[in-house]
């Protein structure tokens, strides 16, 4: 939405959100947002590949791989998803034995 359009992030921080009137005077409804939100360069790639349709994290690797030209291994996708949970920008949900992983609310305002 309205940072996905600026482009050209290495992080992101969000301290304050405030609320803007709706067309009839109501509160737009926002989702609950931490006070502060950082995410690094590698966070904010893996949850725009996650945006766009890559969800276990051996699509991850690939889809990084071909789209920013520059390798990562497993283990730190797996760890960038841990820290993207914990944060409550995706969620995971098993599929067989992976786990699959889709952006929240949050994450998609963020990055989709």
């Amino acid at each position: 939405m309205t940072l996905a359009t600026v482009g050209g992030f290495t992080s992101i921080s969000v301290n304050r959100v405030f609320v803007v009137p709706g067309d009839k005077d109501e509160p737009v409804d926002w989702p609950i947002i931490p006070r502060l939100v950082d995410l690094n360069l590698i966070e904010y790639r893996v949850l725009k590949l996650i945006c766009s349709g890559h969800g276990l994290a051996k699509e991850i690797v690939n889809g990084y791989s071909s789209k920013f030209n520059e390798p990562i291994f497993l283990p730190a996708v797996e760890r960038t998803l841990v820290k993207l949970r914990v944060k409550g920008l995706v969620n995971g949900k098993h599929s067989g034995r992976a786990l699959a992983y889709e952006e929240t609310q949050l994450g998609r305002i963020l990055t989709c």
